[in-house]
């Protein structure tokens, strides 16, 4: 979010309602999730930066909650945004919601190699979560796109 901060704390600097930012969560990972799928592809990267954020966004998108709810609940039950990045373009790569866990890092490692050249092997940054490092294809070294696959 904006220099690290939360949903109320963005809310807080853009002097709106924190529904609204959650809105705009929503609406984004809609937008990349269709400008990915349309545009990203056979991308040369040396580096792709991982990272998790706090929200509840899937509940509100399908109508589940409300967004008054989802901001209640985040204290609660939060389930994780996860990004990776091209840290030198700033372009987004992908963008998904899920718990912090093992198989949801590899899901992240998975969409990224989708959108790479066969022959491109980045470096993986993370913030050290330690379900990077654990049996995970990017523990210590590059993956690629065979591995992300298995």
């Amino acid at each position: 979010m904006v220099q690290g901060l939360g949903i109320r704390g963005t809310a807080r600097v853009f002097e709106v309602d924190p529904t609204t930012v959650l809105q705009w969560l929503v609406e984004a990972a809609e937008q990349l999730r269709a400008f990915s799928q349309s545009f990203l592809h056979n991308l040369h990267l040396t580096q792709v930066q991982l990272d998790e954020l706090y929200a509840v966004l899937r509940a509100v998108r399908d109508g589940e909650v409300s967004e008054d709810e989802a901001i209640t609940r985040l204290a609660r039950s939060p389930h994780w945004v996860w990004t990776a990045m091209d840290p030198e373009s700033k372009l987004l790569l992908t963008i998904d919601v899920g718990e912090r866990t093992l198989a949801m890092s590899q899901r992240v490692v998975h969409q990224v190699v989708q959108v790479l050249a066969p022959d491109c092997v980045p470096l993986f940054l993370t913030d050290g979560f330690r379900e990077y490092r654990a049996r995970s294809p990017i523990s210590g070294r590059r993956v690629t796109r065979e591995e992300s696959q298995s």
